[in-house]
């Protein structure tokens, strides 16, 4: 059996928390399966449904697989069947329907019935009102899972918190968007992803007094496209009152590729899937596709992750999405919801090694010129004059600024400054440790590093930090776990940290925490201002 060192580890759980595999050896490693335990020796919780036991360990109680809804295909989620008995819940519930990002290699089973949430609650005393803090998962809208985020045990013992992360629809089940399935809903569609999350929300406030939580204490975050869920949710009318509290990770709410598009842009888009399906009829369009087999519906490359281009993302329906995030934010949508925004200081170097290294490829200076003007046409010549080939030592080196500085980190400033302009509180921040050795790969900061800092576990595979990283890791657990009990994620080591300048970020490194007003310059925000659309 191979040794398991930091590198291995992250190339292991880096697919897991975004987009697919940069190596093929994360193909060989499935999650771990709990024994059940003996009956009758483990705590039982009554919840929506019927009966669940959990089971016991490391100061933790995990109910895992437990369905919040029922997903029908292209459709809202509608109430779980309910259960006889009692229903062991220490296995984690199938995927939602994807493409696996390793091609032939299942890393989980995957199934249309998936709206299962698993829910880690620390060991308390009978009578304690314990915060909820519910994680949205990241992978492009097309990719992800809540066994991947297996466990967050400190966060939940140390921080004395439940954590509760719920599946979503993702890829065309989540999001494809016609007329005739508005038509069938109201006028919702595209939007099943995101009624999927709302659902699982109104299950925490139906059944977190069972675990010896606060329902009227939630706190939303996520990372990636879990922080645009995020970012949605808050734009969302119908997400009103589900949560208190929101921390977005790496997946900010203005400008991004992943920002809810318009119901035409959208129907066109889903138009476009269903023909190359061989459904191009209107008036049967529907039917075609709920007729098709699972595997057919996957056989798209728009259900991959192949470009920073997108197809499937939450839609501004005008039912359960009215806006963007960053006009809803400016117009006082978060006014009451205590929010924390942040970015990593490497953020495009995944992109490259996904996109790029994964495919066998390095980017030449031809290649730069040509991937700027694909994404950014009339604003190509800004860009180049901004960020050179020529300025930086490799082509890649040049991409992964333009990924980094337009795509995460001037759009987390410009969310932060919409949401100031609509009467939130934001504290933002950027991590700028470096999670794995040094190499050519996965330098700095890079997508997703910080996911380590902030779950124990990922796929069940422990994650291990050097003694000053995992300080840092206790930190940010400690911040996150303060933010979901009052609101401020101020603690005596991540402080002074202020909500009220928009210049400022508190930069998290395990060499040094302290405040910076370099931000928006060493991101060049000035020219990311005059962008309207990013990617």
């Amino acid at each position: 059996m191979p040794i398991r060192t930091p590198w291995r580890t992250g190339m292991r759980w880096l697919p897991s928390i975004l987009i697919s595999a940069v190596a093929l050896a994360v193909a060989t490693i499935t999650p771990p399966v709990q024994a059940a335990p003996p009956a009758g020796a483990e705590p039982v919780v009554t919840v929506t449904g019927g009966q669940i036991r959990g089971a016991r360990a490391d100061g933790v109680v995990r109910y895992l697989g437990v369905p919040f809804a029922h997903a029908g295909r292209f459709a809202p989620p509608q109430p779980a069947p309910a259960w006889p008995g009692v229903r062991p819940a220490v296995d984690h519930g199938p995927q939602c329907a994807q493409s696996s990002p390793v091609p032939g290699v299942a890393l989980q089973p995957s199934s249309e019935e998936c709206l299962s949430i698993d829910l880690y609650v620390p060991e308390h005393p009978a009578g304690t009102t314990l915060p909820v803090m519910v994680w949205l998962y990241g992978g492009a809208f097309v990719l992800g899972s809540n066994a991947q985020y297996d466990a967050p045990t400190r966060l939940v013992r140390d921080g004395r918190v439940i954590v509760a992360v719920p599946n979503y629809r993702v890829g065309p089940f989540g999001f494809l968007a016609l007329p005739e399935l508005a038509a069938e809903n109201d006028g919702a569609t595209g939007t099943y992803g995101v009624m999927d999350q709302q659902a699982a929300l109104r299950w925490i406030r139906d059944n977190a007094a069972g675990f010896g939580g606060d329902p009227a204490n939630v706190t939303l975050f996520g990372e990636s496209a879990g922080g645009m869920s995020v970012c949605t949710q808050l734009a969302s009318p119908t997400a009103r009152g589900l949560f208190a509290k929101a921390i977005v990770e790496s997946g900010s709410c203005a400008r991004s590729p992943l920002a809810p598009p318009t119901r035409g842009l959208a129907y066109q888009r889903s138009a476009d899937y269903a023909s190359s399906l061989g459904c191009a009829d209107p008036t049967t369009r529907a039917a075609c596709l709920r007729a098709l087999p699972l595997d057919r519906l996957l056989d798209s490359p728009t259900t991959q992750l192949n470009t920073m281009a997108v197809t499937w993302s939450p839609v501004r329906d005008g039912v359960v999405v009215t806006d963007t995030p960053e006009n809803a934010l400016a117009a006082g949508a978060a006014r009451d919801i205590p929010l924390v925004v942040g970015s990593n200081a490497e953020e495009g170097a995944t992109f490259i090694a996904l996109l790029d290294y994964a495919h066998g490829t390095t980017p030449s200076a031809i290649d730069y010129t040509g991937w700027v003007r694909e994404l950014f046409g009339e604003n190509t010549d800004r860009i180049l004059q901004r960020y050179p080939g020529s300025t930086f030592p490799t082509p890649a080196a040049a991409k992964e600024r333009v990924l980094t500085d337009g795509f995460f980190a001037c759009p987390a400033q410009f969310t932060a400054e919409a949401a100031r302009r609509g009467g939130t509180a934001v504290w933002r921040y950027q991590f700028n440790d470096a999670l794995l050795p040094t190499n050519p790969l996965l330098p700095g900061a890079f997508h997703g590093a910080e996911v380590p800092y902030v779950f124990s576990a990922l796929m069940g595979l422990p994650i291990p930090l050097p003694p000053a990283a995992d300080r840092l890791s206790r930190d940010i657990q400690d911040s996150w776990a303060q933010f979901a009990y009052t609101g401020n994620p101020e603690t005596p080591a991540l402080t002074p940290w202020p909500n009220d300048d928009a210049d400022t970020t508190l930069e998290l490194a395990r060499s040094h925490i302290g405040l910076a007003d370099t931000f928006a310059a060493q991101h060049h925000c000035d020219l990311w201002a005059g962008i309207d659309h990013i990617g």
